[in-house]
């Protein structure tokens, strides 16, 4: 019967749009629960009796997780099928989230937000590579952009539904309302997505690659988001980099090695994979800037309320769901490498406005070049992440997901460290409202320098692309 009624909706243009609702339930699900998380922490303090530094593993749990098991659910899912895998992890996140609100301790909420980790990195694993399946070249590049505006449609939501729901119903009521949504999305998903066409040769999933990755990226990530309270020289710091540095070492070595990896580290020696990775990256780490500094800065230079500071941090949100798909559809049509340059460009611009900012900026002033800087981001993205998934074979999207989504969690996870990192660095030991704008100043100005360096980086792989296609014509 199921069959029937998907063959009936095939005839339909609108069909592709239907899987796409259906499978980005999840992503929008994962989307909103982070932001309403943040708004619900202090509550979750008082409730539980936990201090900040027991607090941040409901977080920090969840993203190791989910970072350090990424390529292995995305290879997994070229293996089992993209369907199947998808509602595996769409129902895992949905039982996490059931568990999450009964947690009686913090450490229950911790144990049960790992599960829901689990089930995310399932689901984020796979969406990207459903819709690259699902829509042909030509139509990937829009819906691959509205992508990008469901994310950013969560990140608005989140906070305002969090509010909503913890002052009248109670903290628990953060993860009870996944539920129905997560139940919805696997029946969509059961309904809508056609069976999976795997290979007749079935390959076999890197059991030891996927553990020597999970340590080495969970022992790195433990470095870069920790370090600095432990300190550098620490004991707890220095293990965990000696053992990312030589897991990493070995996880190359045995990729290189084994019949069936992991990750075919040969697509590295593909110029649009390693450099749509590398600036998708630091695309990422240069989302976190304004997220950390301006709340800030806001705050304690210009005074704003924190009402009045939620508000204007909504600009860039709304910027990048508007012009993620637009940057989609522009790809379709002249390539991806021209609007990802364009979004490059514009996010350098935005970040160096916001190091010309001072005592007297004023809201105005703010919401302009949050606006920008959502505009270069959902102009680059969208764009890149094409070129990734067309650059390897159809049959290694899901492992290829994989990547750009742990790409895209450990950039936030770096760049929360970096402006840290930077804005302690230039505070030293004084705490003026002149080194305060100061060091702000650096940090948005160094963020800017970093986009600049990966904009020639990303000229350069248009230059390539023109090359290559002057010699076909």
């Amino acid at each position: 019967m199921h069959q029937q009624f998907r063959d009936k909706l095939s005839h339909y243009h609108f069909y592709p749009w239907l899987i796409f609702i259906a499978v980005t339930t999840g992503t929008f699900m994962t989307n909103v629960d982070a932001s309403i998380l943040n708004v619900a922490l202090p509550v979750l303090e008082d409730y539980f009796s936990a201090g900040p530094q027991t607090l941040q593993w409901v977080i920090s749990g969840y993203l190791l997780v989910i970072t350090s098991i990424l390529p292995a659910v995305g290879k997994l899912s070229d293996i089992k099928g993209r369907k199947k895998m998808f509602m595996i992890g769409l129902s895992i996140f949905t039982f996490g989230s059931f568990l999450s609100a009964l947690s009686a301790t913090v450490w229950q909420l911790v144990a049960f937000r790992i599960i829901q980790g689990v089930g995310g990195a399932i689901m984020q694993g796979n969406v990207m590579s459903i819709v690259a399946y699902t829509f042909p070249p030509g139509r990937r590049g829009k819906a691959l952009g509205a992508i990008g505006s469901v994310v950013a449609a969560g990140t608005i939501v989140g906070p305002a539904l969090g509010g909503f729901l913890i002052h009248h119903f109670g903290w628990p009521a953060i993860f009870w309302v996944n539920v129905p949504i997560g139940i919805l999305g696997i029946v969509g998903t059961y309904i809508l997505l056609p069976p999976d066409q795997l290979d007749d040769q079935q390959e076999r999933l890197d059991y030891a690659g996927s553990a020597i990755f999970f340590v080495a990226m969970t022992a790195l990530l433990l470095y870069v988001s920790q370090s600095q309270e432990w300190g550098f020289r620490s004991v707890a710091s220095l293990t965990s980099l000696i053992i990312a540095i030589v897991a990493w070492i070995g996880f190359v070595y045995w990729e290189n090695r084994v019949k069936i990896p992991l990750i075919d580290l040969s697509f590295f020696k593909n110029p649009t994979f390693t450099i749509g990775n590398f600036a998708g990256y630091v695309s990422y780490v240069l989302i976190m800037f304004p997220s950390i500094l301006l709340p800030l800065y806001l705050h304690h230079v210009v005074h704003v309320s924190v009402d009045q500071i939620g508000f204007l941090m909504t600009a860039q949100a709304i910027a990048m769901m508007i012009a993620a798909p637009i940057a989609g559809w522009l790809s379709d049509r002249v390539g991806h490498d021209l609007p990802s340059v364009i979004g490059m460009g514009v996010t350098a611009i935005s970040l160096w406005m916001m190091g010309q900012y001072d005592t007297t900026t004023q809201p105005f002033h703010v919401v302009l070049a949050l606006s920008l800087f959502g505009i270069g981001v959902g102009m680059f993205q969208s764009p890149n992440n094409v070129a990734i998934l067309e650059s390897v074979p159809v049959g290694q999207t899901g492992v290829t997901g994989g990547i750009i989504a742990t790409v895209r969690n450990f950039g936030r996870v770096s760049g929360v460290a970096v402006v840290v990192f930077l804005f302690q660095w230039m505070m030293g030991a004084s705490d003026t409202v002149h080194q305060y704008v100061e060091s702000v100043s650096f940090v948005f100005l160094f963020g800017s320098g970093l986009a600049v360096v990966t904009l020639l980086v990303l000229i350069s792989r248009l230059r390539v692309s023109l090359k290559k296609k002057k010699e076909l014509y």
